[in-house]
Order: C-alpha cells, then sequence, then structure tokens
C-alpha cells in the first residue's frame, strides 16, 4: 500500500504484517533512517534495527511517513518493543512528533505484533505481549505441550 493510500485508514486496515523485504525497500525509498547515536554511519536501510516482529512494521512505517512530514530529520535511537507495546526513541523532535509516537506506542496495544491483526495486550503466558486470538492459542498450545 502506497503512503498516500494509508491517509484515513484506521489501525486496522493499515495494519497487515510487511514483510522483511518491503520494509527494507520502503527504507531504502526513503533513502534510510539515520543513528543517532553515530552519526557519521551509513543510513539504516535495513529492517534489522526494529527489535520487534514483522507485525508492526506497517505502524512503524506509517508513523515514519507521519514523522517525515512533520519535519523529522530521520535520527532514530531505538525502535523495539517492551512490555507488550511499542516502543519508538528518536534523539528530539517537537511536541507534535512526540505526540505522534505515543499514538502509534498506543495503538500498538491492539495489533498483534506477529500477524498485524487486531489483537491485545495479554499478560497471563509469562511476559507481557500483545496478540491475536490465534496467535495467543498457539502460544498457549505450544505450553500445553
Amino acid at each position: 500500500m502506497e503512503e498516500s493510500n494509508l491517509i484515513g485508514l484506521s489501525i486496522y486496515e493499515i495494519s497487515m504484517a510487511m514483510t522483511n523485504e518491503e520494509m527494507d525497500k520502503f527504507l531504502e525509498s526513503i533513502g534510510g533512517l539515520e543513528n543517532g547515536y553515530f552519526t557519521d554511519r551509513e543510513p539504516i536501510k535495513d529492517c534489522c534495527i526494529f527489535e520487534c516482529s514483522n507485525g508492526w512494521f506497517p505502524l512503524i512505517k506509517e508513523l515514519i511517513v507521519d514523522l517525515i512530514a512533520l519535519g523529522w530529520d530521520k535520527k532514530i535511537c531505538q525502535v523495539k518493543e517492551k512490555f507488550g507495546g511499542l516502543r519508538f526513541y528518536i534523539n528530539s523532535g517537537s511536541d507534535e512528533m512526540h505526540d505522534r509516537i505515543s499514538k502509534a506506542e498506543n495503538d500498538s496495544y491492539e495489533i498483534c505484533e506477529r500477524t498485524g491483526k487486531p489483537g491485545q495486550l495479554r499478560q497471563d503466558i509469562g511476559w507481557h505481549t500483545t496478540l491475536c486470538d490465534e496467535e495467543y492459542q498457539k502460544v498457549l498450545e505450544k505450553r500445553k505441550a
């Protein structure tokens, strides 16, 4: 889905898991992200920087597009899952940028990190993670085995 087609869609319509290759292609198309810690390094064009599963890639992509539109310098410090939610750390940005990041982080609690389908925070499996019903059942079945 092209960035211009994302405007006005719900998080459920946007969130369909992307492959690593699709995210890498997107990062390449924007010239990559800048390392927020080591500014002398090459632009980051590999989704391996994201310490989360592919289900959140569309959410991250939409966030990046929106932040760039708000004037973000593309300097990223870390993107990861923590306590079942997305964390997106940048060096500096406007209040509007930080509000947009907070929105994406909050939205992540309704999107399965693995599949991108609607999900919910699961806290009863030994760790906090946001999963759809199907992925949650897989975890429960695996624990029984």
